[in-house]
């Protein structure tokens, strides 16, 4: 079982999903967080609101690797690249999650959307990226938690 470390404030997140039953997926994960998520299906669309928006997470639905998507997440890394930005996909180009690191993301999150996975990979790029965690230790929240 999961536990979410408190917050000061709601977590910021853009995402960027063109298909709408993972957006949805996406849309009630990040509710039960009770995240401030903003939602783009194009990667220009999201790509323009990044620019005005306060963020602590991005995601990008990377699928197809094509060039506006990896366009936008230049524009969004030349910008503020102290921004995590987790590259969402269904990994039809074989890239593993080294890939995309070394491409300049944050990681890779392979759909479909399940929260578990989400909600580890949430927490393991805001820890890298010095921010606040997403959940308390399941070891530290189980010796607490009945």
């Amino acid at each position: 079982m999961l536990h979410f470390a408190p917050r000061n404030r709601p977590l910021r997140v853009l995402c960027m999903e063109e298909d709408t039953i993972q957006r949805k997926l996406f849309e009630a994960c990040l509710d039960v967080l009770g995240a401030e998520a903003v939602f783009a299906g194009r990667a220009a669309q999201g790509a323009a609101l990044f620019h005005d928006l306060d963020l602590d997470i991005v995601f990008i639905d990377i699928d197809r690797h094509s060039a506006d998507e990896l366009a936008a997440f230049e524009a969004m890394r030349s910008e503020r690249g102290a921004i995590p930005v987790l590259a969402v996909t269904n990994n039809d180009c074989g890239w593993r999650d080294e890939d995309y690191r070394a491409a300049g993301f944050a990681g890779m999150f392979l759909k479909p959307v399940e929260p578990m996975r989400l909600y580890r990979a949430m927490d393991d790029v805001l820890r890298q990226s010095h921010q606040p965690p997403l959940l308390i230790s399941e070891c530290y929240a189980g010796a607490h938690v009945a």
